[in-house]
């Protein structure tokens, strides 16, 4: 039964168009890829080559057009000196205000800071005060024009304890603070601009923002409190966070710059876009698996058989299974040979994740493997929509249609759905317990995109998610 099936499959022209498609798909990606690339690059370029200089001069005339209000108060006014004098201090010593690193941090998060500081003592009359912030400017300015970089980070330091003794911040918060320092100064993060650290930047932040969610124990993101399993997923991201940052392995985010950016953008497309070509082939199928052998009329030779309808059925199911699982495996080792063509093997990296107290890794070619796998699971389901569908409605249009209609807009109705009702039951639509692979592989995106994903899918686990498309799974089969 299943080798008659098979060949019925495989003799078909649509199969034969999809699986074309499949392969073309592959290069289409690659295509965007290079594409979507170029168009950074294009704005990388002009944050580099744009007339920084013309942008601060014309950022200073603008604020000493606000700075000649009358209606404004004095502190107001102190306020918008303190950016004229940031913004010419940038251009006194040259810094690109259109690049993030340490140079443009010193001047428009400290110096603009310590400026503002110095005006308002000056108005209270506290000159000595005034004084003290006016030597410590020049300190800084003196930073600047030695790219003293190190000797900026120590000043940090020093920042930080004249916050914790004078009680703006207490000794979890300074330990914390000093950390962070300490891993800019080891990896030099924002020594120097290169958009290939952005994500490095970004790394730093989260893990600031865990450790401070482990010593409040609520989580910054939903404001709620952390469970005993949410206070190990925030400590063993932060260990990711560092293995990531020793290692040279960015997290994917769309639209951030990183080492392998070009790579990890192709793996992304070509996964979406070869796995729903997949969907849409498999659905065809199986749409088409009973409806067509009625309106043909050779159910009638099956019925003439000795087979029972549950093997006759069993065999189709059997068989579509196994083409989703062969093709998945096929296509995504086609794609990594496509993607080491285009855009070189050197950029591939890992999957990290915890195990115990210790990062482990999987490998680039495995993980791609399982993380496609994962993504069969939602495709499998919608296999046996379209399966019953054709067994029930026995019409292969309906069937097809229906089913493609799921998977294209099922997700986006429920997440419509799930931002106005908050009930419970919401967990139990099958639609918010697919796209298991965002649950399961979380570590290849960043903690906090990750969690914006888990609570637009109802943050229900993965076994949660299981079981529910297991009981539909069976029912589907049962009907």
């Amino acid at each position: 039964l299943c080798s008659c099936e098979f060949t019925k499959i495989m003799k078909k022209v649509s199969t034969k168009v999809m699986l074309i498609v499949l392969v073309i798909s592959l290069f289409a990606s690659a295509g965007i890829t290079a594409l979507t690339e170029k168009v950074k690059n294009l704005e990388e370029d002009y944050n580099i080559n744009s007339d920084y200089k013309a942008d601060i001069r014309s950022s200073i005339e603008s604020l000493r057009g606000e700075l000649e209000n009358d209606n404004l108060d004095q502190a107001t006014k102190n306020e918008l000196q303190a950016s004229i004098d940031a913004n010419q201090i940038a251009l006194d010593n040259d810094v690109n205000i259109n690049q993030s690193f340490w140079k443009t941090e010193l001047i428009f998060s400290n110096i603009q800071t310590d400026k503002e500081n110095f005006y308002n003592l000056k108005l209270l009359g506290d000159n000595e005060s005034a004084d003290k912030v006016q030597s410590l400017i020049d300190k800084k300015i003196n930073l600047l024009k030695n790219d003293d970089f190190n000797g900026y980070l120590e000043q940090e330091k020093v920042d930080l304890k004249d916050k914790l003794d004078t009680g703006v911040i207490d000794k979890d918060t300074y330990d914390d603070e000093v950390y962070i320092i300490d891993l800019k100064a080891k990896y030099e993060i924002g020594k120097i601009y290169n958009v290939n650290d952005n994500w490095k930047i970004s790394t730093l932040e989260e893990i600031k923002i865990l450790k401070s969610n482990i010593r409040s124990g609520v989580d910054t993101l939903t404001q709620k409190v952390l469970t005993e399993k949410g206070l190990k997923e925030a400590k063993d991201n932060i260990k990711l966070n560092e293995y990531r940052l020793e290692h040279n392995y960015p997290p994917f985010v769309s639209g951030t710059g990183s080492i392998g950016s070009a790579r990890k953008t192709y793996d992304y497309i070509v996964s979406s876009f070869t796995m729903l070509v997949l969907a849409i082939m498999i659905i065809i199928i199986a749409g088409s698996s009973i409806s067509t052998e009625i309106s043909k009329g050779t159910i009638k030779f099956w019925s003439f058989t000795p087979n029972k309808r549950w093997k006759i059925l069993l065999s189709k199911l059997f068989v579509d299974t196994i083409i989703l699982l062969i093709t998945t495996i096929c296509i995504t080792l086609l794609s990594t040979v496509v993607g080491n063509v285009f855009f070189g093997s050197q950029n591939t990296q890992p999957y990290i994740y915890v195990s115990g107290e210790s990062v482990h890794t999987i490998s680039y070619v495995l993980f791609a493997i399982l993380y496609n796998l994962v993504i069969g699971i939602d495709i499998f389901m919608f296999l046996l929509l379209a399966m019953m569908l054709s067994t029930v409605a026995r019409n292969t249009a309906v069937s097809v249609g229906i089913s493609i209609a799921a998977y294209l807009g099922g997700s986006t109705v429920t997440q419509i759905i799930n931002s106005f009702v908050k009930s419970d039951w919401i967990k139990f639509v099958p639609f918010n317990n697919l796209s298991l692979q965002s649950k399961i592989f979380s570590n290849d995106m960043s903690y906090m995109a990750s969690a914006m994903i888990n609570e637009m899918l109802s943050n229900t686990s993965v076994e949660f998610s299981l079981a529910v498309l297991g009981v539909c799974a069976i029912i589907m089969i049962i009907t």
